[in-house]
């Protein structure tokens, strides 16, 4: 009876270990992949599996993406002109590229789709696509998905 024990008890000391042992290797494994993590700065009325972290991935990096009150984004929501002028300092700082001042704007009610594409066709290369034709919309998304695409690609 008592060499049943032994093994009994050997047996559950050799499964503890051996999920011990590759508990902390996948910790490790999954804590050292970055394919694993999904952002840098997540935001609270956004799910960590959103397109909006694909879409403006460089500019959440760089912290051109400024989160509003209680860590939320507001994709929807109209683009401020703090926001706009952050963003634009924060590329520029990434880039190395000075931003003129008449690329920002001084208050919220200059902010307007016709004048956000004016402002990015003077700062984006020949090339950017999405200047053409303007959009009409100034929501934070739509606003980050084409700072992106156009100044940081």
């Amino acid at each position: 009876m008592q060499i049943l024990k032994d093994r009994f008890n050997r047996l559950l000391l050799g499964t503890l270990l051996l999920l011990l042992t590759s508990g902390t290797v996948t910790f490790f494994v999954l804590a050292n992949s970055s394919s694993v993590v999904t952002a840098d700065q997540a935001f609270r009325d956004i799910p960590l599996d959103h397109p909006v972290y694909q879409l403006c991935r460089q500019l959440i990096r760089i912290g051109a993406v400024r989160p509003r009150p209680g860590m939320t984004l507001e994709p929807f929501e109209k683009i401020s002109a703090s926001d706009w002028n952050h963003a634009l300092m924060q590329i520029g700082k990434h880039s190395a590229r000075v931003i003129p001042e008449a690329a920002k704007f001084g208050s919220n009610d200059e902010v307007c789709a016709d004048s956000i594409c004016r402002r990015l066709q003077s700062l984006a290369p020949d090339e950017c696509e999405l200047l053409r034709p303007p959009s009409s919309d100034s929501t934070r998304l739509a606003v980050y998905f084409m700072l992106e695409r156009c100044l940081l690609e």
